[in-house]
């Protein structure tokens, strides 16, 4: 009888355990490395799809600890959904309660109509131990679709006691004790791979390995190749060097360490890897005899046990050697569009130059706030003079340190940039105004609601192509908050909008339309001059929506939701926020339906509608609110008219020194008034009658 220790065996009570997962909503496999977590969830995944044809089985394996690059695979696996996969991936890691309950309404959209099981398995989470993600598979569970269910693979226990007791019966649990290999099992692997045992050997194997299946699995492959049981097992890693490694051709061992190096690749990737002829033929091989290599939708991928030796094996090549499967590696992830990983790779391949290149490449679409640390890295360990070869990646860099708010940084890298831009001579007069525009588009940053200092940089600019842009209002529901800086200012701002604005639209490709008008809108609003402030409002409206700007709209939308309130104000509801919210989903807006739900609770706590707050504007949910930072000082002015809504005077008076500072750092002047004034409040329902009047007087003043 031939050996076929590649034989997949599931005891049959594994199997009964398998069998359960399409009644639950959730399932986790919870077990060491090497316990056949992912062989028993193929195993499962197959006999579902004969018995299920028109089940939708998803998988995605994490192999960094980034959410980020979570949801990217996760929206890759939306396929069969394209405008699910773009919604998904418009939207970003749900990591608020306002974002996930839309997340939930496209799902839902998406899934419409769908009588098949769709099955979502996820291997590998220990490598993602973040909070959110557990929150979000919480939140999942309690709103998904009857026939939707998660499969989580993980070496660490996902979930803790809490979640566990909120979870209940909803889910379906697997451990290593349903994983282990007892007795009887052995004996019937070992039949059905073509090895009949003996009761000793039988009762050796079992206790030797514990009904651990990789030990199992190596130690009669070994039997196999040799007539004899392998001495040394107290290590697993040197017995697969001994029974995966050794009998194989030098050629073969080659093309198994190189093919380590990622975590996963495609045929594709192979041949790209190793560009000889016999990719595939060595691959087929490979992959018929040994159980440690795996191939999934065409995604071929090494056991972690495999790939920690085999990149054991690949750390002892020669320096260069090593540097040019790396280097070839980076430019296949280049190829793909994965600019973070072919940066990664070539940064231990110390190909700095090619790193920077990608980096500029990219213009920090690939790089968000998360990989500062990252960027960080790269800053201090590349030669100052390979960075002067890349004015490109200086200015990425510059974006990542403002984010960082590091501004010392941040302007050390424009002087390196400035001398970069005197050492590339090759550059043409193009390409170098557009590198020095989008140098005084970050430095104009720096010089946030001081209207003139930031069109002193906006009128040298001589072209600019913006990257894709963050919302020009950063969110925020109104502009006035934002651009009114100085108490008695405020006509003096308006007409530096009114100045300063066009130059920038104009050099930025409409950015910011609508801004000036807007801001006027808002400024007549607040003096009492409705009817100018209607005529503006719906000017600033078709301005925004002629270009594009969409956080202009939303922000002109919130304002005439608060000018209805003196036309109807008790007929309820917000119809030009509903009306926003449509044409922010059809226009893949969703950031700014953050936007619209500010508008909507600071609007529903103003008519003390507390029953239509959202949840996530209470003083509960406010901490887990994600907004740019930039506007947080707006966003508590909300959340406090929210607190007043609700009678929480003593917490509202707590909060005003924090809103304050906040307000004052930002020179965001009508906040200051606000917290003020909602200060006065909350104190006069204290019955602290002297200090309501100072608050009340301070507001006084600002106004």
């Amino acid at each position: 009888m031939p050996v076929k220790l590649n034989t997949t065996y599931i005891s049959s009570a594994l199997a009964d355990k398998l069998s359960h997962i399409s009644e639950y909503p959730v399932t986790s496999i919870v077990a060491p490395i090497g316990y056949g977590k992912s062989r028993a969830i193929r195993w499962w995944a197959d006999h579902c799809q004969k018995k299920k044809s028109d089940a939708l089985i998803l998988r995605q394996t994490i192999v960094t600890d980034s959410l980020a690059d979570f949801w990217r695979g996760f929206c890759r696996n939306l396929r069969e959904w394209p405008e699910l996969e773009k919604d998904m991936s418009a939207l970003g890691f749900p990591a608020d309660p306002q974002a996930r309950q839309l997340m939930m309404e496209l799902l839902t959209d998406a899934l419409a109509g769908k009588s098949h099981d769709i099955f979502y398995i996820i291997d590998d989470l220990h490598f993602l131990p973040n909070p959110a993600f557990t929150s979000l598979i919480l939140f999942l569970n309690d709103h998904l679709p009857e026939r939707t269910h998660i499969i989580l693979l993980s070496r660490n226990v996902i979930f803790d006691r809490a979640a566990q007791m909120k979870l209940g019966p909803r889910l379906w649990e697997l451990n290593v004790d349903d994983l282990r290999l007892g007795e009887t099992d052995v004996r019937e692997y070992a039949r059905r791979s073509g090895q009949l045992l003996n009761i000793r050997d039988v009762n050796m194997l079992a206790s030797s390995t514990e009904g651990w299946f990789s030990m199992v699995y190596l130690k009669l492959r070994a039997y196999t190749q040799t007539g004899k049981w392998p001495e040394n097992t107290t290590n697993i890693y040197p017995l697969i060097d001994e029974v995966l490694f050794r009998p194989l051709t030098a050629r073969q061992r080659e093309f198994l360490v190189r093919l380590g190096v990622p975590d996963d690749f495609t045929m594709e990737e192979a041949e790209f890897l190793w560009p000889e002829d016999d990719t595939a033929a060595l691959l087929s091989q490979l992959t018929e005899q040994n159980a440690f290599i795996t191939c999934t939708d065409g995604v071929y991928r090494y056991h972690n046990m495999l790939r920690s030796c085999a990149r054991k094996k690949y750390a002892l090549l020669p320096e260069a050697e090593q540097n040019a499967t790396l280097a070839r590696l980076g430019a296949w992830y280049e190829r793909t569009g994965e600019c973070c990983l072919a940066a990664e790779c070539y940064e231990k391949a110390g190909r700095w130059d090619d790193l920077l290149r990608t980096v500029g490449q990219d213009r920090g679409l690939s790089f968000g706030p998360e990989r500062l640390p990252l960027m960080r890295r790269w800053m201090a360990n590349c030669p100052e003079e390979c960075q002067l070869r890349h004015p490109r990646a200086l200015l990425v860099f510059m974006l990542l340190l403002f984010y960082g708010r590091d501004i010392p940084e941040m302007r050390r890298y424009h002087a390196l940039f400035q001398r970069s831009m005197a050492l590339c001579t090759d550059l043409s007069r193009r390409e170098r105004d557009q590198l020095e525009g989008e140098a005084l588009l970050r430095l104009s940053f720096l010089c946030f609601n001081d209207i003139s200092a930031m069109s002193a940089y906006h009128r040298q600019i001589r072209a600019l192509i913006p990257a894709d842009r963050n919302p020009w209002t950063q969110g925020s529901p109104s502009v006035l908050m934002l651009y009114h800086s100085k108490s008695g200012g405020l006509d003096r701002e308006n007409a530096e909008m009114r100045e300063c604005m066009p130059i920038y639209s104009r050099v930025a490709s409409g950015h910011g339309s609508g801004a000036a008008t807007i801001m006027q809108a808002e400024t007549e609003f607040m003096r009492g001059n409705l009817t100018d402030a209607d005529i503006l409002c719906r000017q600033a409206e078709e301005q925004a929506l002629e270009a594009g700007e969409y956080s202009i709209y939303t922000a002109a939308a919130v304002l005439s939701a608060r000018l209805a309130l003196y036309d109807q104000p008790l007929r309820g509801g917000f119809p030009s926020l509903d009306r926003a919210a449509d044409t922010l989903r059809r226009a893949h807006q969703y950031r700014l339906l953050t936007t619209v739900e500010l508008g909507r609770g600071w609007l529903s706590a103003l008519l003390g509608q507390t029953e239509q707050l959202p949840a996530w504007l209470t003083a509960e949910g406010a901490s887990m609110a994600q907004v740019f930072p930039l506007i947080e000082p707006v966003f508590q002015v909300i959340v406090g008219r929210v607190l007043l809504a609700q009678s929480q005077w003593a917490q509202a008076a707590a909060r005003t020194p924090r809103l304050l500072r906040a307000s004052a750092d930002a020179r965001f002047a009508l906040c200051g008034m606000y917290a003020h004034l909602q200060n006065a409040v909350a104190l006069m329902h204290l019955g602290k009658e002297t200090a309501t009047l100072q608050a009340l007087q301070e507001a006084w003043s600002l106004a």
